[in-house]
Formats: structure tokens, sequence, C-alpha cells
């Protein structure tokens, strides 16, 4: 009989990375309207209106497939 293994390291690295980068979101302080970085700041509040958008059609799907699951 044969057996697979999986090297947990492996995932503790992914683990760890998809933790910082978590981390890195949360924490970076937002860009401001400044002069001269008008533009981070506008890319900045669209790429977060659109995350969140496609966010909440995941959450949509994912409910509406739960939902066609159990009737």
């Amino acid at each position: 009989m044969s057996t697979a293994t999986f090297a947990p390291a492996a995932r503790t690295d992914v683990l760890e990375r998809m933790q910082h980068v978590v981390h890195q979101v949360r924490w970076a302080p937002a860009p401001t309207w400044e002069t001269g970085r008008r533009l981070r700041f506008v890319g900045y509040v669209a790429g977060s209106m659109v995350a969140w958008t496609l966010a909440g059609l995941a959450c949509s799907a994912l409910l509406a497939r739960l939902v066609s699951l159990a009737g």
C-alpha cells in the first residue's frame, strides 16, 4: 500500500504569505488627497469599489448556489 504525504512546510509558507498580505492591506494607511498623489487616491478608491463589488457578487453567487442545493 502506498501513501501520499504532503509537505506541511509549503502550506505553512502560503498561509504565512497570505497572513502577511492581509496584515499589510488591513493596517496600511489609505492615501490622502494631496497634490501629486491624487491619482493614487483615485486608484485606491476605484480599486476598493471594484474589490467590494466582486466580493459581494461572489457571496451572492455562493448564497444562490447554497439555496439551489437546499431546494
